[in-house]
């Protein structure tokens, strides 16, 4: 058998006995680091809420859901009252 060649001598073939390394990996992998270290940072900008701000927020948003059950129910019996006048 011949032995082939590549059409372009500077450019060498893969050597099966070695892993060929990808140029984009590390590129890759340090555009994830970054990613990550920007994130850490990002998060240490963010202003939370204090436990006084979360309770009082977490009240709201109950209360708010408990009316808007009572407004559903008080409409949908009101809506089965009116259909079982008419049917």
């Amino acid at each position: 058998m011949a032995e082939q060649r590549s059409p372009k001598p500077q450019v060498g073939g893969s050597s099966p006995s070695s892993r060929a390394e990808n140029p984009g990996t590390d590129q890759m992998k340090q555009k994830i680091i970054d990613f990550f270290e920007d994130v850490v940072k990002e998060m240490k900008k963010v202003t939370w809420p204090t436990k006084e701000e979360l309770l009082n927020s977490t009240n709201v948003v109950i209360a708010v859901c408990i009316v808007m059950a009572i407004l559903a129910f008080v409409i949908d019996k009101g809506i089965t009252t009116i259909f079982q006048g008419i049917f």
